[in-house]
């Protein structure tokens, strides 16, 4: 009974904050708040997430320099929380400071078991613990790309929104933002 009403109220609060910020979302960049922090996607640079407080969970494989038309990871942590997995870019014809990458993607991950996810919202919208349906209201008019069975895609201009479910499940267990930048180029 206690599982069915901590259900319940988890629904109609992902309802509701769905309902208040659905509106929100039209033409912006994408933008993902962690831990009160925002990063918009494009824009936003590893080095101003280090000065945000947020540190690489595998710190020992950081780069220092991301080499021309690649990209690093940068396994976003605030004590033993994870803010996802962020993708700094370097788009140039020359090697740059790690720091000076520009994220543009962003993957959280609700179902892995060794880390527990910080409060991330995409757009103001938290939608973890999330249906199919909810994620539908809570994306508002944006065009569906992808809808089957372990997909949801939306794009809002350049930006691809992917929710991600276990098969049989209609709860989102991935989530994976991208301010449309193709990773044609090489990663090293």
């Amino acid at each position: 009974m206690q599982t069915r009403k901590a259900g319940i109220l988890l629904g109609m609060l992902c309802g509701a904050s769905i309902l208040m910020t659905a509106c929100s979302i039209g033409g912006k960049k994408a933008v993902v708040t962690c831990d009160g922090y925002e990063v918009t996607l494009g824009k936003t640079t590893a080095g101003e997430i280090k000065e945000a407080g947020f540190t690489n969970f595998y710190a020992n494989v950081e780069k220092e320099t991301i080499d021309s038309m690649s990209w690093e990871n940068f396994y976003a942590m605030k004590g033993d929380l994870s803010y996802g997995t962020m993708l700094a870019g370097n788009k140039g014809s020359s090697s740059i400071a790690f720091d000076k990458g520009k994220v543009f993607e962003i993957s959280i991950d609700y179902d892995n078991p060794e880390l527990s996810v910080g409060e991330i919202l995409i757009n103001g919208v938290d939608y973890q613990g999330c249906t199919r349906d909810e994620i539908k209201a809570g994306m508002g008019d944006a065009k569906v790309s992808l809808d089957v069975d372990q997909y949801l895609e939306f794009e809002i201009g350049s930006c691809e929104y992917t929710f991600s479910f276990e098969e049989g499940s209609e709860t989102v267990t991935k989530i994976r933002v991208n301010d449309g930048t193709e990773k044609e180029y090489s990663y090293n």
